[in-house]
């Protein structure tokens, strides 16, 4: 009780419009539609189809089966050891464990970048560019003015991270 008098007596009326809210649904004495199995106007579907015991487990072994002639793809590393599609969640990594925000993304078909912001409030870049398969080159500047003890090790951190996700298994 206490707790609504001290709602009614904060100003402004979202306090007001909330308490009344919650009263309204606490006091709702309709039960949910999953406690009975009668039928509503408006339903698809009868409620009383319900699957027990083996056909239960049959509906859920036909799910999961595959359709007749599906070929799943293997699960391989990447071919060229670092998947082009890994480089948003690599920076995103990278930069997490370098506490380094990203702003934004921009990509391309063989260009990607990334507008980031340090922790004290600098707005850097980060480019990746394309050059063949497996090749690509990475430009770093976490900050206004490049800082070679900060842009290398997250250059770096991001090649390492690139090879690790190009390691997990994936269908090709």
């Amino acid at each position: 009780m206490t707790i609504c008098v001290a709602f009614f007596l904060r100003p402004g009326t979202f306090y007001r419009v909330a308490l009344l809210g919650a009263c309204l649904l606490t006091s709702c004495s309709m039960p949910d539609a999953a406690s009975d199995n009668k039928a509503v106007p408006g339903d698809t579907f009868p409620p009383d189809v319900v699957l027990k015991g083996s056909n239960a487990n049959a509906a859920i072994a036909g799910m999961r089966q595959p359709t007749v002639g599906y070929q799943a793809r293997p699960l391989v590393p990447a071919a060229d050891h670092v998947r082009w599609t890994d480089v948003p969640m690599a920076l995103r990594n990278v930069a997490s464990k370098q506490f380094i925000g990203i702003q934004s993304f921009e990509s391309g078909a063989d260009r990607f970048v990334a507008v980031t912001l340090a922790a004290d409030g600098q707005a850097g870049a980060v480019t990746i560019e394309r050059i063949s398969s497996g090749d690509f080159t990475v430009v770093v500047q976490l900050g206004v003015f490049p800082d070679a003890s900060k842009d290398e090790p997250f250059a770096k951190a991001f090649e390492a991270e690139m090879l690790r996700l190009g390691a997990i298994l994936r269908p090709q």
